[in-house]
């Protein structure tokens, strides 16, 4: 007689299945032995490698339609990089950029890194702390260094030079984070971090998008449920005037929510980015 799989054997397959670890990199670069500028794509707070499954190869393959090869990096929770984002080392994901900057495959000073929510977060604070990447695109952004998400302590996500950066908290034990795991709405709580926050603790963990050396493309929505990134991305346009910021930049605000970066957005973004990279890029 042949084995019965049981609801809760077949639970246990789909758990051990859905924990399979992503790939830390997954390239799909142009293939006519010429080499192009390169996009970096940074997932969110999800983990892993978001566009690394293959049904994501038909979106990825889009941007080949405007002269770009693609890398998705994964930072945490793939096969090789750390299973929590608690204090990721910027200087470490800094490097893997910098060895695909290096590709023959890649034009010179050509590197774009897309990062969405915590990727962009991410994208904004090596492009502060870092000249490996030429230029800027933060979907869904925010102005300041959070903690580590999903973690009940209190800690830094990121770390530099070997010490945890300055960040505000929005705890995970707390009403409006709980509440939102129910709801799928969090906003209220990094508002109220934000809100709580004194301006020394604001200015401490202000990422310093000043000291970006390339073009700097936001895009934020009006609805967001996830955070505030519509009020976030305006912080950002205002601290960068205040620099009298000389690069290129361009706020792309969405009315919807924090999921609706669509093909339309990826068109503005990626024909924003044509316009302001010279033929030799830089």
């Amino acid at each position: 007689m042949k084995k019965l799989i049981t609801p809760t054997l077949l639970v246990g397959l789909l758990t051990a299945c859905s924990q399979a670890p992503s790939p830390d990199l997954h390239k799909l670069y142009i293939n006519d032995e010429q080499a192009h500028p390169l996009v970096v794509l940074l997932g969110g707070s999800d983990g892993g490698n978001y566009f690394a499954a293959p049904q994501m190869k038909p979106l990825l393959e889009r941007y080949h339609d405007y002269g770009f090869s693609v890398a998705s990096l994964g930072y945490f929770g793939t096969e090789n990089t750390p299973d929590k984002p608690r204090e990721l080392s910027l200087e470490a994901i800094n490097e893997r950029i910098a060895l695909l900057a290096a590709d023959p495959a890649v034009k010179d000073e050509c590197v774009v890194l897309l990062g969405f929510s915590k990727g962009a977060e991410l994208a904004l604070l090596l492009g502060s702390h870092f000249d490996t990447a030429n230029h800027i695109v933060a979907a869904f952004p925010s102005h300041v260094a959070w903690n580590a998400v999903k973690s009940p302590s209190s800690q830094s996500g990121w770390r530099l030079n070997g010490e945890p950066l300055a960040y505000i908290d929005a705890p995970l034990v707390s009403f409006d984070m709980l509440s939102g795991m129910i709801t799928g709405e969090y906003v209220d709580a990094f508002n109220d971090a934000l809100a709580e926050a004194s301006p020394a603790d604001i200015d401490a963990a202000r990422i310093p998008v000043e000291q970006i050396q390339g073009s700097v493309t936001l895009v934020s929505s009006k609805q967001d449920q996830i955070w505030p990134s519509y009020d976030m991305a305006l912080q950002i346009e205002e601290h960068l005037k205040q620099h009298d910021y000389s690069q290129p930049t361009l706020h792309i605000a969405l009315e919807g929510d924090h999921y609706s970066y669509d093909r339309d957005t990826m068109h503005k973004v990626l024909s924003q980015l044509k316009e302001v990279m010279n033929p030799d890029c830089g």
